[in-house]
């Protein structure tokens, strides 16, 4: 792929402990999302805050998962 001057795209967001909490790779024929991008480095951002767990497709604002009251989210959102 590097002679043919394809690039291979792939995320990976490392947080300042240097640790590695998120690996996106690509396929070619598949684009990335800037906003899924920043979704995902305020969820990191956001339990490294308040401890809580933020579920899938989480935004600012939206209900997030105490871990040690799980039940009582899910209760609320289902």
């Amino acid at each position: 792929l590097e002679e043919s001057g394809i690039a291979l795209r792939g995320l990976f967001i490392i947080d300042p402990k240097g640790i590695v909490r998120q690996i996106t790779i690509n396929d070619l024929p598949v684009g990335r999302s800037v906003d899924e991008t920043l979704r995902l480095i305020n969820a990191f951002q956001f339990y490294e805050k308040h401890g809580e767990v933020c579920p899938a497709n989480w935004k600012p604002e939206a209900p997030t998962i105490n871990p040690k009251k799980a039940s009582d989210y899910f209760e609320r959102n289902n």
